[in-house]
């Protein structure tokens, strides 16, 4: 359960805030994040279904899938977010807990996968489709150069990722063929959009707008500083 600040629990479920994965709005280095993973019990080689929300971001899988992508980058192949919330598993019959278990530590050695995450050079290459996550609003007031945009809403209805059949009329515009890379402000709300179009079978990389203004920023102090 990686919601912030729960008081029932999917029975069985062990709490690690997805707060915890971050140092401010970066992700934690892999040493940070294999340690939290191993004290909460949990090894590279365990089954792992991740669950919850940010109900002060009001609601919604980004917090579930943005731990599923870093778990992803850390190696861990049998993972999964659950379709729906800790209220669809309530409706369902499913038992809950008000405390959340508590697992023996455990060693967690990860092994970094590359190929989820787009760094500055990899999105200036031109060689992938670069997709703006944010609202329409924040598209309009600046974007990275080429980009399109798919706000996250439109990939989500009622806390829930979309069937497959409307996702397939979001990304139809997408060539499924070309690499995708989806930015959103942190790469948080943007990880919906990665997780939506990994399920379609895109090739797809998670990336932040902060990245990519700090690196333009570097590379236009770097042109006044040859210039002077």
């Amino acid at each position: 359960d990686i919601s912030e600040s729960a008081k029932e629990h999917i029975h069985g479920s062990i709490a690690i805030p997805y707060t915890d994965f971050l140092n401010g709005s970066n992700v934690r280095s892999e040493t940070e994040l294999a340690k939290i993973l191993g004290d909460a019990g949990i090894s590279r080689d365990d089954p792992v279904i991740i669950y919850g929300e940010c109900m002060p971001c009001g609601g919604g899988p980004a917090p579930a899938t943005f731990i599923y992508w870093i778990m992803r980058s850390l190696g861990q192949e049998n993972v999964r977010v659950l379709d729906g919330t800790v209220k669809d598993w309530i409706s369902a019959g499913k038992p809950t807990a008000a405390e959340a278990s508590i697992l023996p530590a455990k060693t967690y050695v990860s092994l970094i996968n590359p190929n989820f995450a787009a760094d500055y050079s990899y999105v200036k290459s031109g060689s992938a489709q670069i997709v703006d996550a944010r609202t329409t609003h924040e598209f309009g007031a600046g974007s990275i150069p080429g980009a399109i945009n798919i706000p996250y809403d439109n990939v989500v209805i009622n806390s829930k990722i979309r069937d497959e059949t409307k996702l397939a009329r979001v990304f139809a515009f997408l060539d499924k063929n070309q690499p995708v890379v989806v930015y959103t402000n942190t790469g948080l709300k943007g990880s919906v959009v990665w997780f939506a179009l990994t399920i379609m079978g895109y090739d797809a990389r998670l990336y932040s707008y902060e990245n990519y203004l700090y690196n333009q920023a570097v590379l236009s102090q770097a042109n006044v500083n040859s210039t002077v």
